[in-house]
């Protein structure tokens, strides 16, 4: 009987441990796609630097791309300008996009990480709205010429020879006009915002979920543990209480 209850209590215990055991219960790893620069609205030239995040558990690649026009629609010609395969980035370059070659005007960029196997998720996409190219030489402004001085009027000599002083007339000295102050009259350019994002503010949704189950399996293995102990004290106690109650030379 005695050895009976040890067995139930055992596996009773054994039990606890696997279903309380965190590693049974650890979340699994999300998949990652973000852009963090460029950003919405801004313009660019030359060779853009593209970075952000593209992470996957089953990595398959990534893909950066573009298509002309402020957003994506279900019309837009999107043009492939890198294929990375097999690769996890974090807060690093994904790719550099060449805006050489494109005629300036407003474009859209997205970022498509792949996950291997029937991934229900793929691809996981973000963009990258209302990019402004403008890859135009600075107009030359043109350089004038000083002009050239009028010659001095000369003394002219009479007929006795008498030096003639000729008074030239005073010259009157031009005010100077007024400078414009620098920035005077200028709008000041109002910082562009894109959507859904809060200015100095960033909210990580994966990092809160991440720590909101770390903080479920640690109170779940508190309680497991707890469990357990009043169970062993449950048994012992009762074991005693068997030894204690039998009565001498009885089975």
């Amino acid at each position: 009987m005695h050895k009976r209850a040890l067995v139930v209590g055992m596996t009773l215990v054994m039990i606890l441990l696997i279903v309380g055991s965190p590693g049974w219960a650890a979340p699994q790893p999300q998949a990652r796609s973000v852009i963090t620069h460029p950003t919405d609205g801004m313009t660019v030239s030359g060779v853009v630097e593209v970075a952000g995040i593209a992470t996957h558990p089953n990595m398959n690649f990534y893909q950066l791309r573009y298509a002309a026009g402020p957003e994506e629609t279900g019309g837009s010609q999107w043009v492939d300008f890198a294929i990375v395969e097999g690769t996890q980035v974090e807060n690093n370059v994904l790719g550099a996009w060449d805006t050489t070659t494109l005629p300036d005007g407003q474009y859209t960029l997205a970022l498509a990480v792949w996950g291997t196997g029937d991934d229900p998720g793929n691809p996981y996409l973000f963009f990258v709205r209302r990019l402004t190219v403008n890859n135009a030489q600075p107009v030359e402004t043109p350089t004038t010429e000083p002009p050239t001085p009028e010659p001095m009027p000369t003394a002219v000599a009479g007929p006795t020879h008498t030096p003639v002083s000729v008074e030239q007339p005073a010259t009157s000295t031009p005010r100077p006009s007024p400078t414009p102050l620098e920035g005077e009259g200028e709008e000041i350019p109002t910082p562009v915002v894109g959507e859904g994002e809060q200015p100095g503010f960033t909210f990580d949704v994966d990092t809160l979920r991440q720590a909101f189950c770390n903080g479920g399996l640690i109170t779940t293995s508190l309680l497991a543990l707890w469990g357990l102990y009043l169970l062993a004290k449950a048994i012992v106690r009762w074991f005693l209480r068997r030894r204690t109650n039998r009565p001498p030379g009885g089975m």
